[in-house]
């Protein structure tokens, strides 16, 4: 049995979806699709070094893919789900599909990017400091008064980054910035969405077309005029999204497909 949190919500009778969040935060991140999806089986797991997990090691991502694969195997219905990631928990739905596809029935991935990233000499410095400023109150604060959040979101994100282990945010950085899309997924056929905010940087819009070619049942699609953590910025479209995708409905009308935002970036 995997030791990472889950909070578990929804009709445990109804498919799986497993909610993978980003760095930095936790599962709180998803309490806009948790509600929109209630019907449902929702899984939604605090990543090793965050949240409830904090005091969970950090070991890769290859790593904790198989701890999340434990979670499906023995929590889903039917031992299987669909997974909804975004950011590093995007990365983390890329590690399932690579290394354990069988447990899953669709997959859902925003704001990914296929590396190395540019600048990398700097990077390493930049992330030591940042793991040592976002423990500090009042750059947490004013991070959580940006994001436009609720003030209860903005409460459970400062509660988020005060429990973030700092060697779990550096080594997940480690890892994070020389991410290569593997060649594994040619032979993936799970149905596979790749999307990202039209304004997230064009290293993860250039990644949206690379891997919706790459897979051989894969679509990407871009949210026009929102940014990274369009989940909460756009909640409704996201968790219509996630529904269209894994019942075969149709996909919301303005989400913009790769030929036209990659055609005039």
């Amino acid at each position: 049995m995997s030791s990472l949190y889950v909070d578990e919500t929804g009709n445990p009778a109804a498919p799986s979806i497993i909610f993978i969040h980003g760095i930095g935060v936790s599962g709180w991140m998803w309490k806009p699709q948790l509600d929109s999806l209630s019907d449902f089986h929702c899984l939604n797991v605090d990543l090793s070094g965050h949240g409830k997990s904090h005091q969970v090691k950090w070991v890769s991502m290859a790593d904790t893919a198989h701890h999340i694969a434990t979670i499906i195997q023995t929590r889903a219905t039917n031992g299987r789900a669909h997974v909804v990631g975004l950011s590093l928990g995007g990365h983390m739905a890329l590690e399932l599909l690579e290394h354990h596809s069988n447990v899953l029935d669709h997959a859902v991935i925003s704001g990914v990017a296929d590396g190395p990233m540019s600048n990398q000499m700097w990077l390493k410095p930049q992330t030591m400091l940042m793991s040592f400023l976002l423990k500090q109150k009042w750059l947490m604060k004013i991070q959580a008064k940006s994001q436009h959040l609720s003030p209860v979101l903005q409460s459970s994100l400062l509660e988020s980054l005060d429990a973030l282990s700092t060697q779990a945010y550096r080594d997940i950085w480690k890892e994070a910035i020389n991410f290569r899309i593997s060649p594994v997924l040619q032979q993936v056929n799970t149905p596979t969405l790749i999307v990202a905010g039209s304004k997230e940087p064009d290293l993860m819009k250039r990644s949206v077309d690379k891997i919706s070619k790459l897979m051989p049942n894969a679509q990407g699609r871009f949210a026009s005029g929102l940014g990274h953590s369009w989940n909460l910025e756009a909640p409704d479209l996201f968790s219509a999204m996630i529904r269209a995708w894994i019942t075969g409905a149709p996909l919301p009308s303005t989400l913009q497909t790769t030929q036209t935002v990659i055609a005039t970036s």
